[in-house]
């Protein structure tokens, strides 16, 4: 049922109309619908049927009536006419490019010959000479076609490039040459047979031009990438592949004798209508944007044409080779086909290696795209910031990972100074590095490598934070592409941090995190040359804390450490911020001290330091007392780092030699001492491996009678260099030094030895003092030592008596107790030298299992004075006769002093008064003559007193 709206076109006379425009909407025509106004559908639709009512006319054969006649002439220039007018008003549509409305006006003109060209060979030439009209009537579409063929240049997708160009003038001039070869092998196939040879060369024509302009759309349908702009290019290379098969029907049919032409008058209106479609489709799809595919078969159909083309050439070719009868007309035109064959050859050979060529650029442009796509997408996704830099700092590009590593937006930071994101403390040193790397422009070595440096400085990130970063520039100024430096920049804050405690390590003490002994040289050596620039003297503080070592001994480790921090931090308030305080080992410290206009400033300092470190420790709820030895060294001209430091060492040691808490400025006279001190602990060492000691023996005899009792074993060193060298001298080298444990060893042997031989000659036995020192005390190979030398001497353990310092008694007392007790076990007796000259107490007395004290020489002088001088030493003996000790003096040198000294009580006792320390066969004579004969009643009480403790 009709609609109401088909009801009112009925009533308005518009039904037929409306129902075509239906019909036509219906249509499936490639690329979309076929038009939108309304007169383009009625005259698409009348030229529709009237080629179709003409078709079927002229099909029919209808007789060569006069109307027939004019409708077969009219017939092309009417659909002529139409196709004109669609392609002009395609040429005018703006929304087409300007290169295809200039092809539908081109086209426009090709289809205008037709009628023009009619007109004025109907009406002008055909009059005067109708063989001149026959001939241009022919020659007409060949201009056309030409006309048509540069149309199709203009389109977009014409080539533009030379390479392009070349190739397709290559499959133009194949196709032409294939053409004209197959015309002139027509030519001599016709040639006497009585055909019109004009007509038969000029349809060969038109079928060449046909071909070539039917190769050149298909080159433009396969590089055009749109879909509707492909389909008209099919519709038009329809149209002329539809006269270029009309054409060589024809020529076909002249060949058979037949020269009726009705196949081409019938393709010509169609051909042309053709075209007008393809204008109308060209118009109704322009807003059409769809992409059309690709594939491998476009690629091979668009390029068979050129090469089928060479094909009838080698076919004329073969067939005259193998036949046998020539041609009445003449001979076989073998020599010309044989030319024709190798031009063609050569044109497809040419347009081959053209095509490879292309390929290998298309490759190398594909290949440098993929790279730079490549390059693009790892700059894009890389986590390193990649910047180029003019040389002055200006940013010129960021990479994205800028926003991503730093929080900035690459986009504002372009056309900035990198200045704008520095720390202020690293600009000098990144616009240095620009600088550099700017220089250096190329390598020495051939130009060939680009500048590289490499940098650290901080950047900061969008958020404010400072992050540290390496970076790597390149220098890539003559590079056409880049013309910049290029900064490879990478996060390493994490990484800084890490070698920034690992250095800090590396140069500073673990437990007070003070400068350790590398980086404290380190900087005296600075400091030196800073000075040396400057005329100032560097000063340096060498400081060893006094006492601790009992400390550490009594109570523990831990306590130990926690008093080195503390004194750590008192050494902090006590200098400036500018000097440098370091730990260099143990309870050793330093001080460098710069800037110091006089040596009472360092005094100054060094006072300020021994007052903070005489003040009590508290550790573990108990008061700890330390000094510091301080020694203080200045720089002279020309001095090095390690003669700065020794000197400001030797001059410690000489503060703790006059006393504890001593501070002590180098003089260089101490050095030599110090250099003589180490000269006498070489040949100390030397004296030990070439056995240069000796032995003195001084007696020890009964005051009462002066009977000897005993002797007390004094070493006496015989260097083959310096002669008798006096104990005062290398003793207190040895007990630094730790050499008096080998030696203390060899006078106990060897006094055992002796003591054991005098007995066994004597048959009495003799009481053998050995002076035992702190440092054998401490070893804990002591006790088996003293059993082992009365083991090998087979001295009984109740003649040998050892000697041990009052102070001794006060270093690590737990240590000491332990040993001495084991000592005793052994059966032999302990004494105490030079008592009252130290800081016991008798609670120590009391613990220790001494058995003699021995009353200091200082006293004794003093015994027979008057004053005070007899009391003291008779305190020392009555305190013996308390704690059931024997008491024994030394230095005694006058009759009065033993007389005091038996006043007092005191039993025992040795000195120049008796006889001076003596050597082995001289204390023998001494003791056959003066030896005590019978036990003293002294020994029987200290017998008693050893089995009642």
């Amino acid at each position: 049922m009709p609609s109401p709206a088909d009801a009112g076109s009925r009533r308005s006379g518009s039904y037929l109309t409306t129902n075509l425009r239906r019909s036509l909407d219906s249509i499936p025509v490639i690329g979309g619908p076929v038009f939108g106004a309304s007169w383009d559908r009625l005259l698409l639709a009348a030229l529709i049927g009237y080629t179709a009512l003409v078709t079927t006319w002229l099909a029919l054969g209808a007789p060569g009536v006069a109307r027939g006649s004019w409708v077969r002439s009219l017939a092309p220039q009417v659909v002529a006419l139409a196709a004109i007018v669609c392609a002009w008003r395609a040429g005018g549509e703006l929304s087409f490019d300007r290169g295809t409305r200039r092809f539908w006006k081109v086209i426009a003109a090709a289809l205008s010959i037709f009628p023009i060209a009619r007109v004025a060979i109907d009406f002008v030439l055909r009059p005067m000479s109708p063989d001149a009209a026959d001939l241009a009537v022919m020659i007409t579409p060949v201009a056309a076609e030409i006309v048509l063929l540069s149309a199709f240049l203009c389109l977009p997708s014409a080539p533009r490039s030379a390479v392009d160009r070349a190739k397709l003038l290559l499959d133009i001039g194949t196709v032409g040459v294939a053409g004209l070869l197959v015309t002139w092998y027509g030519l001599w196939m016709v040639g006497g047979s009585g055909i019109a040879v004009r007509p038969f060369a000029i349809l060969h024509v038109h079928a060449t031009l046909e071909l070539i302009v039917i190769l050149v759309a298909s080159v433009l349908w396969r590089r055009t990438a749109l879909q509707h702009r492909a389909n008209v290019l099919v519709v038009m290379a329809t149209a002329l592949l539809l006269q270029f098969i009309v054409h060589v029907l024809a020529i076909v049919q002249m060949t058979q004798g037949i020269t009726n032409f009705d196949v081409v008058r019938i393709a010509t209106p169609v051909s042309f209508a053709l075209i007008a479609a393809a204008a109308w489709i060209s118009i109704a799809t322009v807003m059409h944007r769809q992409v059309r595919a690709r594939s491998e078969r476009d690629q091979l159909t668009a390029s068979v044409i050129p090469f089928a083309a060479v094909l009838p050439g080698f076919a004329l070719l073969l067939k005259l080779a193998y036949s046998g009868t020539p041609h009445d007309g003449g001979t076989q035109p073998l020599l010309g086909l044989a030319i024709g064959v190798v031009v063609l050859t050569a044109l497809a050979f040419a347009r081959q290696f053209t095509s490879t060529k292309d390929a290998v650029r298309l490759l190398a442009e594909s290949t440098a795209r993929n790279n730079e796509a490549r390059f693009q997408a790892l700059v894009q996704h890389s986590s390193d910031v990649i910047m180029i830099l003019d040389p002055d700092g200006t940013i010129r590009y960021a990479s994205p990972s800028m926003a991503l590593v730093f929080g900035h937006d690459p986009a504002k930071l372009v056309a900035s100074r990198i200045e704008s994101i520095l720390h202020p403390e690293d600009l000098s040193s990144a616009l240095q590095f620009l600088e550099e790397l700017a220089r250096s422009n190329r390598s020495r070595t051939g130009g060939a490598t680009p500048g590289v440096l490499k940098r650290e400085w901080r950047i900061r990130h969008a958020n404010g934070a400072w992050l540290t970063v390496d970076n790597v520039g390149t220098n890539l100024l003559s590079e056409p592409v880049i013309r910049g430096l290029v900064l490879n920049t990478r996060d390493v804050t994490e990484q800084s941090v890490i070698k920034q405690q690992y250095m800090h390590q590396a140069f500073h003490d673990p437990l007070t995190d003070l400068a350790n002994r590398s980086l404290f040289l380190y900087q005296v050596g600075h400091a030196l040359a800073r000075a040396q620039r400057q005329s100032n003297a560097v000063t340096v503080l060498f400081l060893d804390l006094d006492n601790f070592k009992t400390v550490n001994d009594s109570l523990g480790h831990a306590a130990g450490d926690r008093l080195l921090v503390e004194a750590a931090r008192r050494l902090a308030t006590c200098v400036r911020d500018s000097d440098l305080i370091a730990r260099l080992g143990g309870d050793e410290f330093a001080v460098l001290v710069e800037d110091t206009a006089s040596v009472d400033e360092v005094l100054a300092i060094a006072d300020r330091v021994g007052v903070a470190l005489s003040k009590p420790f508290v550790l573990g709820g108990k008061e700890v007392f330390v000094n510091a030895s301080i020694g203080i060294a200045r720089s002279a001209r020309g001095e090095s780092t390690d003669e700065l430091v020794r000197n400001a060492d030797v001059a410690m040691y000489v503060a703790k030699t006059r006393g504890k808490g001593q501070h002590v400025l180098f003089e260089p006279e101490m050095h030599k001492a110090a250099l003589d001190r180490l000269v006498v602990e070489a040949d100390l060492r030397r004296a030990i491996e070439h056995d240069e000691f000796m032995l003195q023996y001084q007696p020890i005899v009964a005051l009462e009678t002066g009977d000897i009792i005993g002797a007390e074993a004094l070493v006496r060193w015989m260097c083959r260099d310096r002669g008798t060298v006096p104990p005062g001298l290398f003793i207190p080298i040895a007990e630094e030094t730790g050499l008096i444990v080998p030696i203390g060893r060899w006078v106990l042997r060897r006094a055992c030895r002796e003591a054991k031989r005098w007995t066994d000659e004597r048959g009495l036995p003799v009481r053998i003092t050995v002076n035992l020192s702190g440092r054998q005390l401490q070893e804990p190979g002591i006790v088996e030592d003293v059993r082992q030398a009365l083991a090998d001497s087979g001295l009984a353990a109740a003649q040998l008596v050892l000697e041990i310092t009052e102070s001794m008694l006060m270093h690590n007392t737990e240590l000491s107790m332990s040993r001495l007790n084991a000592l005793k076990a052994l059966g032999i007796s302990l004494a105490i030298d030079d008592f009252g000259t130290g800081y016991s107490s008798l609670s120590y007395l009391q613990r220790y299992p001494i058995d003699i004290l021995k009353i200091d020489k200082a006293f004794v002088d003093v015994i027979d004075k008057g004053g005070e001088g007899p009391v003291l030493a008779s305190a020392i003996v009555a305190l013996g006769e308390t704690l059931r000790m024997n008491t024994v003096a030394e230095g005694i040198e006058t009759e009065a002093q033993r007389g005091h000294l038996l006043t007092l009580g005191c039993e025992l006792g040795q000195g120049y008064l008796f006889a001076p320390p003596l050597d082995a066969e001289d204390f023998w004579h001494l003791l056959l003559a003066r030896g005590a004969r019978t036990p003293y009643p002294t020994l029987r009480r200290r017998e008693m007193s050893v089995k009642a403790a």
